[in-house]
């Protein structure tokens, strides 16, 4: 298929999807229901690095919405030449994977966005490689550290039709080795 009608199909799937849910007010006062997430955004505090992750949230009354939260973030990779004459190669990567839960707290109206807050604990994973080649052997050598972390967040939800809409949120990490946040936004569905 060219790129042209793909662009019109992905077009017209989207037009549609949009407008099968009008009208659009939100659920928010719903209960008994998922709503799942997918994000895009970076981590702070670190350095400033890209980070991906989903979410899956369950209110179970108007005000109360307990979720989990994982979030992976690639840090730095780089290649490096080492000996006398440069001859050794390798390459040193990083990245941080968070999974963490708590509850959201969400302030109700009638409108189609959602503002909440969140207080949340979970682990934040540091892991490290090194990889080197040169002069007859190759070693690699793996470390990770598992630090446990408390968050806070703030964010809302824009529900576009009644199941599917956008999110934005800011979220703060303690632990004992870090202190971190992490700023996305992404799309979220409600089910069923």
């Amino acid at each position: 298929m060219h790129r042209a009608a793909r662009v019109r199909v992905l077009i017209s799937v989207a037009a549609g999807l949009l407008v099968s849910g009008l009208p659009a007010h939100a659920q928010q006062t719903d209960t008994g229901v998922g709503i799942v997430a997918f994000s895009a955004g970076g981590i702070f505090g670190l350095g400033a690095h890209g980070s991906v992750g989903g979410s899956l949230a369950v209110p179970t009354s108007k005000y109360l919405v307990p979720f989990i939260d994982v979030s992976y973030s690639p840090l730095i990779s780089y290649g490096f030449t080492y000996g006398e004459q440069a001859t050794g190669k390798g390459l040193f990567t990083s990245s941080l994977l968070d999974v963490n839960g708590g509850v959201r707290i969400r302030f109700t109206s009638k409108r189609d966005w959602v503002p909440y807050v969140g207080l949340g604990a979970g682990l934040l994973r540091l892991s490290t490689s090194s990889y080197t080649s040169g002069f007859g052997t190759t070693a690699t050598v793996n470390a990770s550290r598992n630090d446990l972390a408390g968050n806070v967040s703030v964010g809302a939800l824009y529900y576009v039709t009644q199941h599917v809409g956008f999110g934005m949120e800011v979220k703060g990490y303690i632990a004992q080795h870090e202190h971190l946040g992490r700023a996305a936004r992404g799309v979220f569905y409600r089910f069923p």
